[in-house]
């Protein structure tokens, strides 16, 4: 390659630690907290700080640059880049012309005319590289100076990286990055805030998109939907699994994505061509997704599947094949993604005598890789719970390669009675390349109680994670706190259990919105009391484990018959139900809705 395409290259990396800042704001992330902090202007969209008060202030980051130094070093950079350009761009002509005449002097066809034919195609792939490069620094230069507060804007949204959840304008020749509806900042990092916003906090149906002919033509949307399950993907991504009881009890995904506070979905995939009963789901941020189902509401066979989706805003997914896992099977599978594209599976297993009996019973977990072509790699099946029949899983990660999974295990009639119960049971697992680390010390909570249904669990902050459940008993849903120690694994419960509710429990589901910035992370847990309406229990956990400051939330109004929930990158929620009709639904709530701005 060219010296003039090795200059501009290097012009974009002078800047020693502020490059690397640069590549940052490529993906929407601040540079710098430090530098975030010293103003809003520029590009951003709250005015503009003067170089005089930048002057005055002195960035936290490495040496304690001066602003104004690196303002003027930003300057410098430019003035050099811009003459590397046209030095660069006479040497281009210069060439071009060159080769151009020496070509007249050769035969067509020649090995010369070509040989001259390629060297000028290499020069002009060298020209245009130096101009992306130069595109790419502008770019950082002008971000840049936006972040250090100067009124200087980009004369065009191609030389401007704006945040997350921000957008670039071109207003009267002068390029600005504002946020986002629903969203506060200056434009560069921006924070979600109470707002109210365009689907005015209201459930709206998960359907494809637009056909040609419509209204003529019926939009796509499933019929009455009896199960399902969300899962967040990728870059903020949806993927929704579902049964829809009108189409054969047939499973289909939905993939989709965030644009705002709304979300557009793709067309609705059949997973198989029979039912698909207890369907589930779980996703990676390298569009790798693992579908779970069983073709028997009882006595049934699991099947996992893989899905890739290709690319940030695709809304269609690529899928394997069904891959037969395990046999007589009712319950529904959990799942939980980990590092290297594999995924946990959980689901019980049992041996059965000649009548039909159960004569031995234990829970399995198979260690499952999703590939780029969206099959499935089993790497083993690993038991645990021997001598129980196990149900109700619910798992969830502590990071990328430990899991918690909590399940309520059932003693066989042919064991002792009076054994403490283990219906509120949970067990730590480890990944280790291709292989899994069960811990043999399950820990058991309320071990002098039994009928406790359903349960979700949910990270809180690390090693430790909230344990929601619902007592039949005590017709109350309840939570513990549950810490994992780092080095034996061994499980102690913190806080808790203590009563969120009371009442006849239709449903339960447990998230963390720890990512929501607060002090303290905040559990929300949603259920619904009979036919009321929604409701959720937002709490605070506090370093120490205990459970504080409770309050109830009515999040939707309408009565739900599935529901599934997770938490986006930024701490809102998205969450996928059904009505009493059986109508799909997806509804996004900001931290205001959740309870999380208070």
């Amino acid at each position: 390659r060219s010296a003039s395409s090795r200059a501009a290259l290097l012009v974009f990396v002078a800047c020693g630690p502020l490059a690397a800042d640069a590549r940052s704001l490529r993906f929407g992330r601040s540079p710098a907290s430090e530098l975030s902090s010293l103003g809003s202007g520029g590009g951003g969209s709250s005015g503009s700080r003067s170089r005089e008060g930048a002057a005055r202030i002195t960035a936290t980051g490495s040496g304690g640059t001066d602003v104004y130094q690196a303002t003027s070093l930003l300057d410098q950079l430019k003035v050099f880049a811009h003459n590397e350009d046209i030095t660069a761009q006479e040497r281009y002509e210069s060439e071009r012309q060159r080769l151009e005449a020496a070509m007249e002097l050769t035969a067509e066809g020649s090995n010369e005319r070509q040989a001259l034919e390629q060297a000028l195609k290499f020069s002009a792939e060298d020209r245009a590289e130096t101009q992306v490069a130069m595109t790419a620094m502008l770019e950082y230069y002008y971000t840049a100076k936006a972040m250090l507060g100067s009124s200087q804007a980009a004369p065009d949204c191609r030389y401007l990286a704006c945040g997350h959840h921000a957008t670039c304008r071109n207003v009267a020749g002068r390029a600005r990055c504002e946020c986002d509806e629903c969203f506060e900042g200056n434009g560069l990092t921006c924070m979600p805030v109470p707002c109210t916003p365009k689907t005015l906090g209201s459930a709206q149906p998960v359907r494809g998109p637009l056909p040609a002919g419509y209204p003529v033509v019926a939009r796509q949307a499933p019929g009455k939907v009896e199960e399902l399950q969300l899962a967040i993907f990728g870059q903020d991504q949806i993927a929704v699994v579902f049964r829809d009881s009108t189409d054969g009890h047939r499973a289909s995904l939905v993939v989709g994505h965030i644009r705002d506070m709304e979300a557009e979905f793709g067309y609705r995939q059949p997973l198989w061509t029979t039912a698909g009963f207890g369907p589930v789901v779980a996703g990676l941020p390298n569009g790798r997704l693992l579908i779970g189902f069983r073709d028997a509401p009882s006595n049934g066979v699991n099947y996992l599947m893989g899905a890739y989706v290709n690319g940030t805003t695709a809304i269609q997914a690529l899928l394997s094949g069904p891959h037969k896992v395990a046999h007589r099977q009712t319950e529904r599978m959990a799942l939980v993604a980990l590092s290297a594209s594999k995924f946990a599976c959980f689901y019980p297993e049992a041996a059965v005598g000649p009548a039909g009996q159960v004569e031995r019973a234990w829970a399995s977990v198979a260690l499952a890789e999703v590939l780029p072509t969206a099959e499935v790699r089993l790497h083993g099946k690993y038991h645990f719970s021997q001598g129980f029949e196990v149900t109700q899983f619910a798992a969830a990660a502590l990071s990328d390669i430990s899991l918690v999974v909590a399940f309520r295990a059932l003693p066989l009639p042919s064991m002792p009675s009076g054994e403490p119960s283990r219906e509120l049971s949970a067990l730590w697992i480890g990944l280790s390349g291709d292989e899994l680390a069960l811990d043999p010390h399950p820990i058991g909570l309320e071990t002098n109680r039994g009928h406790m249904l359903f349960r979700d669990i949910a990270l809180v902050s690390q090693d430790t994670f909230a344990y929601s459940y619902v007592s039949v008993g005590e017709q109350a849903a309840k939570m513990a706190v549950v810490r994992v120690d780092p080095e034996t694994h061994r499980m102690s419960v913190l806080g808790g259990p203590m009563v969120l509710a009371r009442g006849r429990m239709k449903y339960l589901s447990c998230l963390s919105l720890m990512a929501s910035g607060l002090s303290a992370p905040t559990t929300f847990t949603m259920f619904q009391r009979g036919e009321e309406s929604g409701m959720a229990e937002t709490c605070r956990i506090s370093p120490e484990g205990r459970i504080a400051d409770c309050r109830d939330i009515a999040w939707a109004d309408q009565d739900m018959d599935a529901i599934s929930a997770a938490r986006l990158s930024d701490g809102r929620v998205a969450v996928a139900f059904t009505d009493r009709r059986g109508t799909l639904l997806h509804q996004l709530l900001n931290a205001a809705e959740t309870g999380a701005a208070v």
